[in-house]
Order: structure tokens, then sequence, then C-alpha cells
């Protein structure tokens, strides 16, 4: 059973739709709900809440503040996800041991629904049917529990153990496959269907930096130990995975479709972003950012692609390399 929690006081439904109210705590909180085509945390004058992007205006605002309990941590910051189908689900981490508060955003009342959480510290992998729930640390003999979940009604279909700690998850809500990748460079595959598990070989030179999981088929992104001089990108496909290997940067985040990766490559005081054919690894466009040293997310919308960092966010047209940046109204949590 879910409880709602109306977070927007009566007087903001009053002002004009242009016009910002003051929500809990003194928040501004914006109306554009309608706009945003994407939904990210931030950290607004010590609450967390939920910010709405509206990627063809470059504009970003709060719209509602995440109720805050006496037991939220900071050690940890929440996570938003997207499911299959549409859903945006919020994750509080709480002290004590216990379960992470969960809410669902509903965009017809501007409010947020709460719902009952078991799990703690998990972060939730969209897939087409069902969600995994991965833990952030092994939690039994060396091993990570994967709770694999039918989102309708949140009711555990399995518990897969996979070895190690999962520094990398991805998924693509296409399909019930996850990507997973662990400390020591090992890469899994897992089917939540029938939850069978298949290791995926990767370079032993290549240093991990990022993964995903474009119709359930892993994307390795890494950085050769020894390789410096320009920015260079060499892509290897096997039967089971792709592997992209990054010289001359730093690549902080990546994003996969069907047809074409993108990465977000640091080279110093700027971003690179650079997408790639999926299949021949030829560069199909790119992208200066100026400025970002460091990308945090890399999201695709409709209206181009969004580049985040701790306190803004790029808007990139890699057809024609044109840049918008707009000013988060806090500190980015998630994305």
């Amino acid at each position: 059973m879910r409880a709602r929690t109306r977070l927007l006081p009566a007087l903001c439904s009053t002002l004009a739709l242009t016009a910002a109210c003051a929500g809990p705590g003194g928040v501004e909180l914006g109306h554009d709900w309608r706009g945003a085509t994407t939904f990210a945390l931030a950290r607004v004058d010590g609450l967390v809440t939920v910010v709405g992007v509206n990627a063809r205006a470059g504009r970003a605002e709060s719209l509602v503040v995440v109720p805050q309990q006496a037991d939220d941590t900071d050690a940890v910051s929440p996570g938003i996800v997207e499911l299959a189908d549409g859903r945006w689900l919020l994750g509080v981490p709480r002290d004590g041991g216990g379960p992470d508060r969960r809410y669902v955003i509903n965009r017809t009342d501007h409010v947020l629904d709460g719902m009952a959480g078991d799990e703690r510290l998990r972060r939730v992998l969209p897939g087409k049917n069902l969600v995994a729930e991965v833990p952030g640390l092994p939690d039994r003999a060396g091993t990570s529990g994967v709770l694999v979940k039918d989102p309708s009604d949140w009711s555990t279909r399995r518990e897969l153990r996979i070895p190690g700690t999962i520094g990398l998850a991805a998924s693509d809500p296409g399909t019930d496959t996850v990507c997973l990748a662990d400390g020591d460079r090992q890469v899994h595959v897992v089917d939540m269907h029938d939850g069978e598990t298949t290791p995926v070989p990767v370079p032993t030179d290549l240093e991990i930096m990022d993964l995903a999981c474009p119709s359930g088929r892993p994307v390795v992104v890494g950085a050769r130990s020894s390789a410096s001089g320009p920015l260079r990108t060499d892509l290897t496909r096997t039967d089971t995975a792709t592997t992209v290997s990054v010289a001359g940067g730093r690549p902080d985040a990546v994003a996969a479709t069907g047809s074409s990766i993108v990465l977000a490559v640091s080279t110093g005081q700027d971003t690179e972003i650079v997408e790639l054919d999926a299949v021949s690894g030829k560069q199909l466009h790119r992208a200066r950012v100026e400025g970002v040293a460091a990308a945090l997310a890399l999201t695709p919308t409709p209206a181009g692609w969004l580049l985040y960092t701790e306190r803004t966010v790029t808007r990139v047209d890699l057809a024609t390399g044109r840049t918008k940046r707009f000013d988060l109204p806090g500190i980015l949590l998630d994305a």
C-alpha cells in the first residue's frame, strides 16, 4: 500500500505558472512539470530536491522537496532511476541499518508517492519486465546478492549470487538482462528471467572505468595504463562484448544505443563528447564542452545529450557541435 506525501503548500497552486514559490525549508520550487524531459536529484539549502530538467528550454529547477527524516544519512547519496514503464523511482538511504525509503514521482498531482521498502543501499537497474536490485558491498562469503523483482508489485522473483563486490552495473529497459563488473576486472551478464550468469572476458591491461548494457550486450569502457598523447578510441567487438579503450583522456561516462556508443572523455580542463559506431568503432560525431574538467553523468534526450557536473548541465548537439550550459539549483546528487 502506498501513502501519498503532498509536499507543495496550497499557496503554490494559486501562483502564476511562470512564478516560483517557496517550498519546505524555503527552497524555491518551480512549476515546469510539463516541460521536464528528465529528472535529477540535487541538494538545495541542505534539503534533497527533485529537479526537473527541460532540455529544450535549457532550464533546471527544483520541483518538489524529498521528505526529510531524522535517520536520513549523508554518507550515501540518494538515487533516482526511470523504470521501463515511465515511472521515476527515488531511493533515500537511512542510518542504523533500516531499509531505504522509496518514492515515485507523481507528475499528475506534482507530489511524491511513498512506497514501502524492504531493502538497504541497493541500486535499482530497470529491465523490460523485471528489475535488479544491486548491493554496493558483499553480503555473504565474498559474494553479492542481486535481487530480481517484479516492479508491478515489487515481489522478489529470485536472488542471484555474484562473486566479489559489484563496482559497476548497467541495464537496458528494453531487455531483462543486466551487466555487472567487480573490482577484479570481471564482467558478468545476468539474465533476470532464468538467473543464468555468464562471465565475459576483458583485456587484462584495461582499467575498467564505466559500463553500458545496450540490448543486454556489455560495453566495457576503460583506459590503457600506459596510454598518452592525443585523444584516441579503439573499439573491439567480440561475440560476447564490446570493449572501448581510450587513450589521451579519462572516460567519465558512457551511454549506448543500438547503433552507437557515446563517451564523455575528460582531456584536462575540457570534456570531449565522442559518438562511435557500435560495430566499426568509426567516429561519427565529436563535440567539445569547454570548461568541464569532469563529467558526472551523460543522458540522452530528444533535444540533445545532457552532460552533468556538480552544479551545471550542458546540452550538447552532436550533429552541430553546439552546446548550451545552464545551472542546477543546487549540488547534483544523482541523474
